[in-house]
């Protein structure tokens, strides 16, 4: 609720959204797995954030939608660099264009980004929040799988076999088929239904 009313709220709202995100971040501490200290605060960690949702959001919306122009990809980009300041990321650390947001996310999943333990459980934790089984989640383990670089799949506990692929595909195809037929009502979130309204008026 609070990511999607900084996105699509009134000015206001979207301030104190941005502002319940911060608070909670800085109760986020503790120890890396290598002993190393982590605050969710660290501008580093926020780009490494802000950057996996800026690509998936992108990659998630071509394969459902349309695919994008690269003017519109970089708008995309430019829009959200604002929240990235806002929740501390220092305007030097944005990568200036896509092109460097999308280096920035090859080079920290080959030196960086290197799941342990903690990374399996809580993905666990994220993916399974209801004590069901594997097949109620299989669509989502899918989806997941599909929009995750090859390198996170194995270590996260993702599958990535051809019956994985096949349902990746079907969930996509449902997804661009539901978007087709469906009333806004029930395919577009009530934040940009609003926003849209506003913005029309």
């Amino acid at each position: 609720d609070s990511t999607l009313t900084v996105v699509f709220g009134e000015p206001h709202r979207a301030r104190a959204a941005l502002r319940r995100i911060d608070r909670r971040h800085g109760t986020v501490t503790g120890s890396a797995s290598d002993g190393t200290a982590y605050r969710a605060r660290d501008p580093r960690l926020l780009l490494w954030v802000q950057t996996t949702l800026v690509l998936t959001s992108l990659r998630l919306y071509e394969l459902v939608l349309r695919p994008l122009s690269v003017g519109e990809r970089e708008r995309y980009w430019t829009e959200t660099k604002p929240i990235a300041l806002s929740l501390g990321i220092p305007e030097a650390l944005l990568p200036p264009t896509l092109a460097d947001l999308e280096r920035f996310e090859h080079l920290a999943l080959e030196h960086e980004v290197m799941p342990d333990a903690t990374s399996y459980e809580l993905a666990r934790a994220i993916m399974r929040p209801f004590p069901l089984p594997d097949l109620v989640y299989a669509s989502l383990d899918a989806l997941t799988a599909g929009l995750l670089p090859d390198a996170l799949r194995e270590p996260l506990g993702l599958r990535w076999r051809t019956r994985e692929r096949l349902l990746f595909r079907a969930v996509i195809v449902t997804l661009r088929l539901v978007r087709r037929i469906a009333p806004d009502a029930l395919s577009v979130v009530p934040h940009a239904r609003r926003g849209e309204r506003r913005h029309a008026r």
